[in-house]
């Protein structure tokens, strides 16, 4: 007989209002009570060194609110490359930023540098010269993470860390190391770990919840609470990556070839991607999608999962899917919620990476009978988790369990319903995302 957990709600209703109403409060606030995990681990000296951090990430996920609240604490100067008083200072004096600097310990913050040419020979010599004297961070939009893999002339010099959407244990304020794997001993025996903090104590989050999925893991709309700002945001953040980015960066112009492309990938959501059907409904061609798809995801609009084959039987090999970084976009609920689980299970694992724990990825499975798992976490290059992401349905498809027993490992299904905790075996698992997310980081 299977074991069953159910949490009754309607026996804490009082209790989930007093929780609820004091997330309300907290939105009605402002950014500043918004605490990124980040902080947490990027100035680890294990980690970093004294080498240069880059800090990369989607437009507008706060790197720069970031930076300046660092600054803050710590003595420095913030020096934005967009402003043409730096660069002229720039000019005069390439050190120009020691001017500023009045304690032995000076943290020098550039921002949007790698607009500049050759600005990866500028950072190379401001490192050389003045290390250890100074401590470096570059932060800018998703084109640092672009420039980055270009040329090798900084290696050695940094370090990079990734900031990305919000999710539930950062909205509610968790340490990163209460998270799940984020000690090494949890990954001695994972999925023991995971079921040991799930049946624990936590935070009724419903309302937290809500909030992040309504409206994005993007710091502004999220803390402003309104719906009317949201509609008004997503429009312009769209226009902005298509007409700026991705003009500036790629040299791509026909930008409504781009706009035509991406409307129609919002009804692809966890969907294998043919590139033929998609240049069909876009009416350009298939190299025009493949290039223009690779620029999306450079800059950060959209991510690609790849499928898994190994010890599948008739495993699909090459079909990627397309997420995008922010699930406000995606209108169908079951895609939208299955695009959120991902984002959330991809930030997780970077995460991981970022913090030296191990190599951590996302992938999918699915077979040329059609039967399909969502989402596979890998750990090692070893799967120990098949994720499933439904709106409501408390039952496991046989095709996922499948899955499972083939590979060895377990299994949960992820549902949008708030309230649900059934361990109905061994090695399978149904919980509400709410309850889930909060034991990722």
């Amino acid at each position: 007989m299977d074991n069953i957990y159910d949490f009754n709600l309607h026996a804490c209703n009082l209790k989930s209002y007093l929780i609820d109403t004091i997330s309300v409060l907290r939105y009605i606030s402002n950014m500043s009570l918004l605490k990124r995990q980040i902080d947490q681990y990027i100035w680890s000296e294990e980690l970093s060194g004294n080498k240069m951090i880059f800090l990369s990430g989607p437009r507008q996920i706060g790197k720069t609110y970031y930076a300046k609240e660092v600054l803050k604490k710590n003595p420095g100067g913030y020096y934005n490359w967009d402003n043409p008083d730096i660069r002229s200072q720039y000019i005069k004096n390439a050190l120009f930023f020691l001017n500023d600097k009045k304690t032995s310990d000076f943290l020098v913050v550039m921002d949007e540098i790698h607009k500049r040419k050759k600005w990866k020979d500028i950072l190379k010599g401001l490192y050389d010269t003045v290390e250890p004297a100074c401590r470096f961070l570059i932060t800018g939009s998703a084109r640092l993470n672009l420039f980055r893999k270009s040329g090798d002339s900084l290696v050695g010099r940094y370090t990079h860390f990734n900031m990305l959407p919000v999710s539930l244990g950062e909205l509610l304020g968790k340490k990163i190391t209460d998270a799940w794997l984020l000690n090494e001993s949890d990954w001695k025996d994972p999925w023991k770990n995971l079921l040991s903090r799930l049946t624990g104590q936590i935070t009724l989050s419903t309302g937290d919840y809500e909030q992040l999925y309504h409206f994005g893991g993007f710091p502004e709309p999220l803390t402003r609470d309104s719906d009317r700002f949201l509609n008004k945001w997503k429009k312009e953040y769209i226009s902005l990556i298509l007409t700026e980015d991705l003009r500036e960066l790629t040299r791509i112009h026909e930008i409504d070839t781009a706009e035509r492309i991406m409307m129609f990938l919002f009804n692809r959501v966890g969907n294998p991607l043919s590139v033929k059907s998609l240049a069909e409904d876009a009416g350009t061609s298939s190299p025009t999608v493949v290039n223009h798809l690779a620029q999306m995801e450079r800059l950060w609009l959209i991510w690609s999962l790849y499928p898994w084959n190994k010890r599948i039987n008739r495993a699909v090999r090459k079909e990627k899917k397309a997420y995008f970084i922010n699930w406000i976009y995606v209108e169908n609920p079951g895609q939208r919620f299955e695009n959120f689980i991902g984002v959330m299970l991809s930030r997780f694992c970077q995460i991981l990476n970022d913090n030296g724990l191990g190599d951590a990825e996302l992938r999918y499975i699915r077979n040329y009978d059609g039967n399909e798992a969502d989402f596979l976490l890998i750990l090692n290059k070893k799967p120990v988790l098949i994720i499933e992401a439904k709106l409501s349905d408390i039952k496991i498809p046989t095709p996922v369990r499948n899955f499972g027993i083939s590979l060895g490992i377990p299994v949960i299904q992820v549902l949008h319903t708030s309230g649900v905790f059934r361990k109905v075996s061994e090695n399978e698992c149904v919980i509400s995302a709410d309850r889930f997310l909060e034991v990722l980081p």
